[in-house]
């Protein structure tokens, strides 16, 4: 077991002092890693049974992996050195399952110093730098966890008395509702939670490429894309376990109920434990062509694996290699033929590159390959796997036992598939041929290219999307966690979007408290029309629907019939809102005369508060549609006695018992003549 060597500040001395301490420690004393091949104190790359871990600096942070680091991309050397210590020296004391995180801070912190001053000094770090840390991430989607990272850093180097400040007494802002949780989480709200599924249109495009490969050729770009994310559909899978697919990943069996049950078999490297998904059976012979698919199209790939992993002297032999002895001269245009390229030119770049010289003369079988196997190791790093190998307890499977084997350039739209050149398939293969943004991501879109619009698809929210309509088909949360190769139920629900309505429906049909009745939403006027002519109130609202017994609703267009109503000539909307009063009501005046010849007698009383209604609105609409009244005058309607004053006399009436009549129901009930008299009655002539 190797020593574990811990670091004792000493407070007496300066902060510069124990940082260089505490780098000597971490640089001489510590061994972790130093066994893996590859490793050296100095190098911007450190190979870690974590992972690959590249000290770029913050504007570098989304470099690909495979990218060679340019030293203006690195971070400032000053600070690297703190990098370097404080990752190797943490994870001596407290091993932990990966490298990102720390990272991730670190950059980070050194993009905060190196804006401040000319050389980032981790011990001149101040409050104000913690603040444009928080300013710097709050775009950043984990923004909570980088500043939770943040916070672990500089406590452990204030500790150390590197700091000069004391960190504990800071906090990060990104808790409760500014919190992950909150805002993209389990407690998100709807609208960011509707965000994670993936777009419709994309979904059919594929399925519409997908289904042409059943009856014509497809380029192996179109026919990768297709049956990963069909394969995506079929199981919750995350993109990176696609690499731990063997040829052979696709299981049957019976399950409980005696019926043939078909799922994906592989190990999961998140929770190091071996996965059987099942397949929802609407899936299963999609998952199986899609299989079928990829391995037909790697099969040669897996079988140059196979050859390589034998360390071989020779060239191999590929269907359109030179059919001559390993140790005879070959002409130039054999050389290009056993390369497997279509020009000179591009073989003699390749050839400059590995060799210093564009000749392709005196070349044999044998020395080509000596070449060929110098590009191999530059392309295929971690040969005979496709990534580094972290875990030596469950390494990666080989070249040869993956399904994704693919050859180089064998995914390219305008390249020649490599016979004799391997090259990595990792998590952003699929990614990269559905990004958007960028006029080289826009040349590669997969939806571009077969003519479809550029649409925008991410392998994680097909996982959503199976997590959602596997809680609606009444799956528990437990099932799908273990479905989908999660640690707890919590992380589940940050994927479930659960509707409160159909919630609360299926609970109360769960506890027998179903309500039979529901209210019934409004009628439009384009629905209206089904309902024929009638005793209907029409309105812009929708219609109220009555008897001819009943009569009619005395509170319609009571607007028109007040005298406080104040209208403006020449106003368009007003004009056209009476109108459409106007028209419904003569449709319900022609309907209740019909009704009044078929023998409903009650219809007479719609007629009578009807036909003053429209003679009313016709004299309004003259007026509204005079050209010699000009447009802005005021228009003022002589109402029935409606006004705010009479309200407020009704009140104090209903107060002292005073019951007052109603002048619609007096014509209704005795007509015109007698509201005629009454008004004479009371007029000041006839005091």
């Amino acid at each position: 077991m190797s020593q574990i060597c811990q670091f004792t500040p000493n407070s007496e001395i300066s902060a510069q002092q124990n940082l260089r301490e505490f780098i000597a420690l971490a640089r001489d004393s510590l061994t972790l890693w130093s066994d893996l091949e590859g490793f050296t104190w100095d190098a911007y790359t450190w190979p870690t049974t974590l992972d690959t871990v590249r000290f770029t600096k913050y504007e570098c942070r989304n470099m690909r992996q495979r990218k060679i680091i340019e030293s203006h991309q690195m971070m400032h050397p000053a600070f690297i050195e703190v990098a370097k210590s404080y990752l190797r020296y943490s994870n001596t004391v407290r091993p932990r399952r990966r490298a990102a995180d720390p990272m991730r801070a670190l950059r980070v912190i050194e993009y905060v110093l190196r804006k401040d001053m000319k050389i980032p000094d981790i011990t001149k770090f101040g409050e104000r730098h913690w603040e444009e840390v928080i300013r710097t991430i709050n775009n950043e989607i984990t923004r909570d966890k980088i500043a939770y990272e943040t916070l672990i850093i500089l406590k452990q180097l204030a500790d150390f008395f590197i700091l000069t400040v004391d960190a504990r007494f800071w906090s990060t802002p990104y808790v409760g509702e500014e919190s992950y949780n909150s805002l993209n989480g389990t407690k998100a709200p709807s609208e960011a939670r509707s965000k994670k599924i993936p777009d419709q249109d994309a979904l059919l495009a594929i399925a519409e490429i997908f289904s042409r490969g059943a009856n014509e050729e497809q380029n192996h770009t179109d026919l990768m894309v297709s049956c990963i994310t069909a394969l995506l559909l079929s199981a919750p899978m995350r993109i990176g376990e696609t690499l731990r697919l063997r040829t052979d990943c696709l299981r049957e069996d019976i399950d409980k109920n005696g019926e043939s049950q078909h799922y994906l078999a592989y190990w999961v490297p998140k929770t190091r434990d071996f996965a059987r998904k099942a397949i929802p059976k609407t899936m299963a012979a999609i998952a199986i062509d899609a299989i079928k698919r990829l391995s037909d199209i790697t099969e040669e790939s897996r079988r140059l694996a196979r050859y390589m992993e034998t360390i071989p002297e020779h060239f191999y032999r590929h269907p359109n290699c030179p059919d001559i002895p390993d140790d005879v001269e070959l002409s130039c245009d054999q050389v290009v033929q056993a390369l497997g390229l279509t020009k000179r030119g591009s073989c003699g770049m390749f050839m400059k590159r590995y060799t210093g010289r564009h000749s392709l003369a005196g070349y044999t079988l044998d020395s080509l390959w000596q070449i060929v196997l110098k590009a191999h190791r530059d392309y295929n790093p971690h040969f005979p796997y496709q990534e580094t190998p972290n875990d030596l307890t469950q390494p990666p499977l080989r070249m040869s036992e993956s399904l994704m084997c693919f050859r180089r350039f064998q995914l390219a739209w305008t390249f020649t598939t490599s016979p004799i050149l391997l090259t990595p398939y990792d998590n952003c293969t699929y990614g990269k041929y559905l990004a958007t943004g960028s006029k080289v991501a826009e040349d590669k879109n997969f939806f571009r290219r077969n003519g479809y619009n550029t649409n925008k698809l991410k392998s994680h929210s097909l996982r959503h999307l199976l997590n959602r309509l596997g809680r609606s088909s009444g799956i528990s949360v437990e099932m799908l966690t273990e479905w989908s190769s999660r640690a707890s139920t919590q992380q589940t629900r940050t994927y479930l979007h659960d509707n409160p309505a159909e919630s609360a429906s299926k609970g109360a049909a769960l506890l027998g408290t179903t309500q039979e009745q529901e209210p019934r939403r409004p009628v439009t006027n384009e629905e209206e029309q089904l309902y024929g002519q009638g005793p209907f109130h029409r309105s812009r609202y929708g219609i109220c629907r009555r008897s001819w017994r009943a009569g009619p609703c005395n509170k319609f267009a009571d607007c028109l019939n007040c005298s406080e109503l104040l209208m403006c000539k020449g106003d368009k909307i007003a004009a056209d809102i009476i109108k459409l009063d106007r028209d419904n009501l003569v449709q319900t005046y022609t309907a209740a005369q019909r009704a009044i010849a078929e023998g409903e007698r009650a219809a007479s009383r719609w007629t009578e508060k009807a036909g003053p209604q429209i003679d009313r609105l016709d004299s309004l609409l003259a007026i509204l549609h005079n050209p010699e009244i000009p447009d802005g005058s005021p228009i003022e309607i002589a109402g029935e006695d409606f006004n705010h004053e009479n309200v407020i006399v009704s009140e104090k009436a209903d107060a002292a018992g005073v019951k007052l009549l109603d002048r619609s129901e007096l014509r209704i009930s005795y007509g015109d003549d007698l509201l005629a008299c009454l008004d004479l009655l009371r007029s000041s002539d006839n005091a």
